[in-house]
């Protein structure tokens, strides 16, 4: 049963390859061009000796690892973009669960990435002074939890895409904007002034690449972290699951 979701996965990612190897460059590039002003921003800040509750060590290894995992720390699917066109609706005539369509094409779009980017960048961290070793095992099933969430997230705004007759551009941006400031990706939780990491960790959207990464680096402990994703992925699944049967029958396109 598990070959049809393996098909897909091997379509998807033969279709980001399929044009050769090059047009992954730009992608590649763009993240060298994230990562290393950020990089020499810890740096900086380190050398100028502000206090802040993670070591230059964790805050380096934070935002490397985030850079090698982007595409899994904050999940992007096509399915809310795909609203407008009726691509989406092409997936109910399909033998295969939607969400399960979603998933594998999603995860063999990301296998490229990681292969000719992420593992080079890994294998190459200690010639650059980073340690990219996880602190605890606890990670593994940290980031599990965290793609989890993330896919139940673009459920989530999927449903509310319809619900806004596919406004879609502007409901990527919305949500671009906020999962990149509340997941923790782009400032760790730890180092945010007046104490808002105190509650910026339990609200939905800390539970998925900000908690992987700080419980990748030490910042965290896994008694604070796993519980509070265990959490958000019932809640979020259940009612991103509930809302998209109700939404599925709102569906328009051009056309009809």
């Amino acid at each position: 049963m598990i070959h049809k979701y393996m098909a897909t996965a091997r379509i998807a990612m033969q279709g980001k390859t399929g044009g050769g190897v090059v047009y992954l460059v730009p992608d590649i590039v763009m993240k060298v061009v994230y990562l290393v002003p950020l990089l020499f921003i810890w740096r900086t800040l380190a050398e100028s000796g502000y206090e802040v509750e993670m070591s230059v060590s964790q805050l380096l290894s934070y935002t490397y690892v985030n850079a090698l995992l982007a595409d899994l720390t904050i999940v992007s699917t096509y399915l809310s973009a795909w609203d407008y066109d009726a691509r989406s609706m092409e997936m109910f005539t399909r033998p295969m669960p939607v969400f399960g369509q979603v998933i594998s094409r999603t995860v063999g779009e990301w296998a490229p990435q990681l292969l000719l980017f992420s593992l080079p960048m890994f294998l190459a961290a200690p010639l650059f002074g980073i340690r990219v070793l996880p602190e605890t095992l606890w990670a593994v099933p940290s980031l599990i939890l965290s793609v989890s969430l993330g896919f139940a997230f673009e459920i989530f705004f999927c449903c509310v895409t319809v619900r806004l007759r596919n406004v879609s551009w502007p409901t990527y941006l919305i949500r671009s904007a906020v999962t990149s400031f509340f997941s923790g990706t782009v400032i760790p939780f730890r180092i945010l002034p007046f104490g808002m990491d105190r509650w910026m960790r339990y609200q939905p959207f800390g539970s998925m690449g900000g908690a992987f990464l700080s419980l990748y680096t030490g910042s965290a402990s896994a008694a604070e972290v796993i519980p509070v994703q265990l959490f958000w992925n019932i809640v979020i699944w259940s009612v991103a699951a509930v809302w998209f049967c109700q939404s599925r029958e709102r569906m328009v396109s051009f056309g009809g």
